[in-house]
């Protein structure tokens, strides 16, 4: 008898939104996004929950400043040093590489 384990994936809710990017950015972002083998909307949300995270690790860094007392506070190579610490990026796991993808052109448009 074998005993098989069931894996479950999640399914993501996604909403479609409308954004609005300036020209350059938007340029930049989908140079970016096909260099790294990603879709626009898989670029953008990675970059939105990359910002969340930075912006949950502030937040946990300005809780742990609280606590101290007006005495204890680090001096400014230990406050650089702590800086550094709470913003570095978590590594992310490395991710295969991915054809860039070529994008279909609408007839009559450039």
């Amino acid at each position: 008898m074998h005993c098989y384990r069931a894996s479950v994936q999640r399914m993501a809710t996604t909403e479609k939104i409308s954004v609005a990017m300036g020209r350059d950015e938007l340029r930049l972002a989908k140079t970016a996004a096909d260099e790294e083998g990603l879709s626009l909307s898989a670029y953008v949300t990675r970059a939105v929950r990359e910002r969340l995270e930075e912006r949950r690790r502030m937040e946990a860094a300005r809780e742990v400043l609280a606590t101290f007392a007006p005495g204890d506070f680090p001096t400014p190579q230990e406050q650089r040093d702590l800086v550094a610490l709470w913003t570095r990026a978590r590594p992310t796991a490395a991710r295969s590489a991915k054809r860039p993808r070529t994008r279909k052109r609408l007839p009559g448009i450039g």
